[in-house]
């Protein structure tokens, strides 16, 4: 299973939710439309956050100024006279556009097939042929977007192109020109690090390495990571993820618990002044533990850019430190000795 819930984020910081919800929904038909090596992802995922404008729109917007007019389509608008009865006015400008060509054969045909959908999908032809003719809105949705976008992809052997490496090649098959190709270029440079980067965090994680977020980032807790993993298997320390590392990382025995930490684990509490000069007796190392996780999970929401993930980050980092506050409750309270001595007046505190 692609790991869309990182991926997505780490090349699109702002996409939206919805889609990224929608992309690990539709995983089994990506799959089964052959997007399964990194190669493959990377530029699919590439084409449609140039489409999309960084996976946040599904819809063509067709709001412009007649300069703008101008400069796009020069050969229907030669001047800004002829312009400006379109400027500000999309429907009009969509039948200006595409009516009488891409299929589009009836009065509004412009409009009601405009570009969208996750590669922008445009015109009567090509929306029948995405299998939407009958009900255009569903494919400027989220679930349609990304069906339209597959059912292109493998009618137009995209997936050859993807093998190849050739981006150019293959933004012309998806935009008909190289408009965006620059942008795209960026996309599926961030893209190739994420598939790369993602997979090796996660085994770092695993050993128990200080990696921090599983995030695609190559921060600087990533490198030191994997600085010491170089440095245990006599690789050049480098702290980059070369081949060589990574094949290392196969094989890699996690970083020993320091005795300390065993020893504290395996206590069912934190004792006396071993958590706050013993001020915190009754929270387990487990409840530090899934609080910090529930933590992490919670920037992971808050860095996705939305007001959505800010308001589900906040709920969660609100309700780890109640729970938190509960078991300290549980336990009467207790704080440390020298704060009880200090402040003897604490409503419910005992030391």
């Amino acid at each position: 299973m692609t790991d869309w819930k990182r991926i997505l984020p780490a090349v699109a910081p702002h996409a939206r939710a919805d889609l990224v919800a929608a992309f690990t929904a539709a995983d089994d038909r990506i799959a089964a439309a052959e997007i399964i090596t990194p190669l493959r992802i990377a530029h699919f995922v590439a084409q449609v956050a140039t489409e999309t404008g960084g996976l946040t729109h599904l819809e063509e917007s067709l709001f412009y100024t007649a300069e703008r007019l101008c400069s796009v389509w020069p050969k229907r608008f030669p001047s800004l006279a002829a312009a400006k009865p379109y400027a500000g006015n999309p429907k009009a400008l969509a039948e200006k556009v595409y009516g009488g060509r891409l299929g589009n054969v009836k009065p509004g045909d412009g409009w009601r097939y405009r570009g969208g959908g996750a590669l922008q999908t445009t015109g009567r032809a090509n929306y029948r042929a995405a299998g939407f003719e009958a009900d255009p809105d569903k494919l400027r949705a989220p679930t349609g977007a990304i069906a339209a976008a597959l059912t292109f992809w493998a009618d137009h052997d995209c997936n050859a192109l993807a093998d190849a490496d050739d981006v150019a090649t293959l933004r012309r098959r998806v935009n008909g020109g190289e408009t965006g190709l620059g942008e795209c270029r960026a996309y599926l440079a961030k893209a190739k690090a994420a598939l790369r980067v993602i997979p090796a965090q996660a085994k770092l994680k695993a050993l128990r390495y200080p990696v921090g977020a599983v995030d695609g980032t190559h921060g600087d807790r990533t490198t030191a990571s994997l600085q010491l993993l170089q440095k245990k298997a006599g690789l050049p320390v480098t702290g980059e993820l070369d081949d060589d590392t990574l094949a290392a990382l196969d094989t890699a025995d996690a970083l020993p618990v320091a005795a300390k930490d065993a020893n504290l684990a395996r206590s069912r509490t934190v004792q006396g002044g071993t958590l706050a000069a013993g001020g915190a007796a009754g929270v387990t190392v487990g409840d530090i533990v899934a609080l910090k996780d529930q933590i992490d999970d919670a920037n992971g929401h808050i860095q996705a850019g939305t007001v959505l993930g800010v308001v589900v980050g906040g709920l969660i980092i609100v309700g780890a430190l109640y729970a938190l506050y509960a078991r300290w409750d549980e336990a009467g309270r207790p704080v440390p000795e020298i704060l009880a001595r200090r402040f003897p007046r604490l409503t419910g505190a005992c030391a």
